[in-house]
């Protein structure tokens, strides 16, 4: 018997570590934080964490790795298992994190020396993705491209007889990166897995990518004719890459201004086309992006005095900035100036953590201006119709939803419970601190 403890993730949205403990071994997927307040760590054990056999990380977003070096200032002395893109990244990741705790006034629970004792095992150069391997004596690991992120992964682990199904965060939706179907993996697929723990972080909405780009592109049209001006807070890496990717699509003849980390990773991904999607036109996904940098109505501001003169100047346009919660003092910078056009949008896409200013504005937006403020999700995580392809795809004994909140998975339980034609598969909705045996 093995047991599953959530140490943050389940029932809630962030902070994701999952604890898998045998007779024999102990290994953590994933050590994130959740950016509310002062700043939500995982419920670590700390005297469970100098036991551990292996971390293992599936991508580089605060929500699942900044807690890390927190294993090491407990006493960790392993090894975290990842790839090379995930590790590149993860120093910018650290550095954001300090800045926001130093914005809240409140200090880290680790020191920069943790940070630097941080080793690394790279997935990519132990094996080819989709190929079982020996990550430790008795632990056998293999790992496909989850198309969330460049560099992000799922995992599969065999310990003790059981075999563990790790989704990470999971999208087969993604225009710019490529992600490995799971069931193409060889599970023994006569046999259930005994364990399947599943990125469900959009619940019951069954709404499709191309649902949403429906959605956003009439709502930013709407915006642009009027002569407004639309803002769209965006994560440095992943949905801002693929955002801006969509809307050179469909907007390509209008002023497009994006900060420079933006630009940066596009061009990072260039560097890494092995994470790219293929594409069946003759024009690949890697010339489309060098076609795309290369564009000459790209406007990539220097300092607060060019991104003042480009608002001047500019009317119907699109603004890319960095941080998707507008915690930013940058974001809150260009906020306040589209806030005095009623006829400018801002535009948030992805998840927006109670207590900071992206909520605040979603909830009271005439406290603060008279531009209007609106949600639209841009798909980069997995919904009711994701959720059933994964567990149908690749069942299991036991499936956990997580990467939601609790209210959102017990209805998403309770609408795949009503499928279920299996007595063996059993579907979970818990809460941090909750166990799962298996």
């Amino acid at each position: 018997m093995m047991k599953l403890t959530v140490w943050g993730g389940a029932g809630e949205h962030g902070r994701s570590a999952y604890l898998l403990s045998g007779n024999r071994v102990l290994l953590l997927l994933d050590c994130g934080v959740m950016k509310e307040g002062t700043g939500v760590y995982p419920i670590i054990q700390p005297e469970q964490v100098p036991q551990l056999n292996a971390v293992f990380l599936s991508h580089a977003h605060e929500d699942h790795s900044v807690a890390i070096p927190l294993l090491y200032r407990l006493g960790y002395q392993g090894e975290v298992w990842t790839t090379r893109e995930t590790a590149a990244q993860l120093t910018a990741y650290f550095a954001s994190w300090r800045e926001y705790t130093e914005r809240v006034g409140e200090k880290l629970p680790y020191r920069e020396e943790d940070q630097r004792a941080i080793r690394y095992r790279f997935l990519e150069e132990e094996a080819k993705r989709l190929t079982w391997f020996d990550a430790l004596p008795g632990v056998k690991v293999m790992w496909g491209r989850s198309g969330h992120l460049m560099g992000s992964v799922w995992l599969l682990v065999e310990a003790e007889g059981k075999r563990i199904f790790y989704s990470g965060d999971y999208t087969s939706e993604s225009l710019l990166l490529e992600d490995d179907n799971p069931s193409l993996a060889d599970t023994s697929s006569a046999m259930l897995l005994d364990l399947a723990i599943v990125d469900a972080a959009y619940g019951t909405d069954a709404h499709s990518q191309a649902d949403r780009l429906m959605q956003l592109e009439q709502t930013i049209q709407s915006t642009l004719q009027s002569g407004g001006k639309v803002l769209l807070p965006v994560p440095a890496v992943g949905r801002g890459q693929e955002m801006i990717l969509w809307a050179s699509r469909n907007w390509g003849h209008i002023p497009i201004v994006t900060e420079a980390p933006l630009i940066e990773g596009m061009k990072r991904l260039l560097c890494r086309s092995e994470w790219l999607r293929s594409t069946d036109s003759d024009q690949g996904m890697k010339s489309e992006l060098e076609l795309l940098l290369s564009q000459n109505n790209w406007i990539v501001p220097g300092s607060d005095a060019e991104r003042k003169s480009w608002l001047d100047k500019q009317g119907a346009s699109l603004w890319f900035v960095t941080d998707g919660m507008m915690q930013s003092d940058l974001a809150q910078w260009y906020y306040h100036r589209f806030s005095r056009d009623s006829r400018n949008l801002v535009l948030l896409t992805g998840h927006v953590s109670n207590g900071t200013f992206g909520q605040r504005l979603l909830q009271h937006p005439e406290d603060y201006g008279d531009c209007s403020v609106m949600k639209i999700r841009y798909k980069v995580h997995q919904g009711l119709a994701d959720v059933r392809q994964m567990i149908t795809a690749i069942p299991a004994q036991h499936t956990v939803l997580v990467h939601a909140d609790k209210a959102e998975t017990d209805r998403l339980r309770v609408r795949l419970v009503e499928e279920l034609t299996d007595p063996q598969i059993h579907i979970h909705s818990i809460s941090v601190g909750e166990e799962v045996h298996f």
